[in-house]
């Protein structure tokens, strides 16, 4: 038996700036109709000195093919989020709004608005003065069987729970003290997070091997981001936002085979096909939630509405959520009829968060490779290289929000859904799963 553990301690302090030019913040957030602004050189928080993360993990020998092991440790975040807005916000950001003119502008409406750090504040970003780190509880257990000599089965149950998670909401003038953009980051959201995870692996033997991998997984939570924005009333994100994460991947399976195949051993056909290897992946992963928005703005101070909408809608009884008309993208699209608007139309919709899903995903690629030797130190290796060889259409989730005329339909190969590349986030959809079918050749000198 192995056992191994240990003790981390962290502490992370506020962001503060060297060079007179201090974030700042406010006196409290619980009543933003009441707050104020803090006095110059508040800090953002007071970091707590008590974050200890203890970790274990156990490994046993059962029988001389058969391990157990089982582990467990608390896990701290930064806390920092989007912070990086509070240093840019008021007092460094002033606004002045000139309506109702013409150009060219007279001095006074072309003057630029003084610099103050008197309220009120124009665009403010803060953190909640009680900020503490976002923690993560994780455990596991494993099993491990050692079927031949090259053969290893490994089945394994993990677990987290996030506390204390961070949230960003989204306010337009919410008190006499703020008169614009007000943007809270707060310890608001948890997480919880099973898994069943299934490992067989063939080590390299007559020219194989093979890593097949299987996970059912279930991710819930009540907000899946700490830099998107939320805007539900807290009053109701306890109770109502609570559902699957945005990222919810229930069943998950990925192969990985590489062999070497057989040759002739000698003469001129050796040279022709000998040194020949191929290479496959194939994945498949069932659907990703979508979360059915009425695509409004209907709660007070929040400027939230189309796909960012955060209202859900009412479900019509007895309708049918899927239709499964001729030619639809995957197969099938979101009925609208199937949801109202909730009444009154300032409500949350008794929809739950995240309650729809998308589109699986399968794709196949498959290498063809040979290797050139040309001395013990140099060698040349040819590849061809197939993406999604079978060209199966892999689609992005539908439109969510009911205002939009193309709701429930899927409109992008999901390569394009899953993002642009560059500042669009994402890779370069060539390079991204779920592209039609794609061929790269290349060669490469080995030295």
């Amino acid at each position: 038996m192995t056992v191994t553990y240990g003790l981390r301690w962290d502490y992370n302090t506020a962001p503060s700036s060297p060079n007179g030019t201090p974030p700042f913040t406010v006196n409290q957030v619980s009543d933003l109709e009441t707050a104020t602004i803090a006095p110059a050189g508040t800090p953002l928080w007071h970091p707590q000195k008590d974050d200890f993360g203890p970790r274990l993990g156990v490994a046993w020998q059962a029988r001389p093919k058969l391990v157990l092991r089982a582990g467990a440790g608390i896990f701290y975040d930064l806390g920092y989020s989007d912070i990086t807005n509070v240093m840019i916000s008021f007092p460094y950001i002033q606004q002045k709004l000139v309506l109702g003119t013409s150009f060219p502008l007279n001095a006074s409406s072309a003057a630029p608005p003084p610099f103050t750090t008197s309220p009120p504040a124009a665009v403010m970003s803060v953190v909640d003065p009680n900020h503490v780190l976002p923690r993560t509880y994780e455990w596991n257990a494993a099993v491990e069987d050692s079927i031949t000599n090259a053969d290893v089965l490994t089945l394994t149950y993990v677990g987290a729970g996030g506390r204390r998670l961070m949230r960003k909401d989204i306010y337009i003038a919410p008190g006499p003290n703020f008169t614009g953009e007000f943007d809270l980051l707060s310890n608001r959201a948890t997480s919880n997070y099973d898994a069943l995870q299934a490992q067989y692996r063939h080590r390299m033997s007559h020219g194989l091997q093979t890593l097949l991998s299987y996970t059912w997984g279930h991710s819930i939570d009540d907000v899946s981001s700490d830099a998107n924005y939320q805007n539900v009333p807290l009053a109701q994100s306890a109770s109502s936002e609570r559902g699957p994460s945005d990222y919810d991947i229930r069943n998950t399976f990925s192969g990985a085979v590489s062999y070497d195949i057989p040759g002739p051993g000698r003469g001129v056909l050796k040279q022709v096909f000998g040194n020949w290897s191929t290479d496959s992946i194939i994945y498949a992963r069932s659907a990703p939630p979508v979360n059915v928005a009425t695509g409004q703005n209907p709660f007070a101070g929040s400027v939230l509405s189309g796909a960012s909408s955060v209202q859900r809608p009412d479900v019509v009884p007895g309708a049918s959520l899927y239709m499964h008309p001729s030619g639809a993208p995957g197969g099938k699209v979101i009925n609208p009829a199937a949801f109202t608007t909730p009444v009154p139309a300032t409500a949350q919709g008794d929809l739950g968060r995240n309650a729809l899903r998308g589109f699986g995903a399968t794709q196949w690629d498959i290498t063809l490779r040979r290797q050139f030797r040309f001395t013990e130190r140099f060698s040349l290796q040819a590849r061809a290289d197939f993406f999604n060889i079978l060209n199966h259409p892999n689609f992005g989730s539908p439109i969510n929000y009911l205002t939009s005329t193309q709701f429930g339909q899927a409109t992008q190969m999901l390569n394009s859904y899953l993002g642009s590349g560059g500042q669009g986030g994402g890779l370069n959809p060539l390079y991204q799963i779920g592209g039609p079918r794609s061929i790269q050749l290349a060669l490469k000198l080995q030295f």
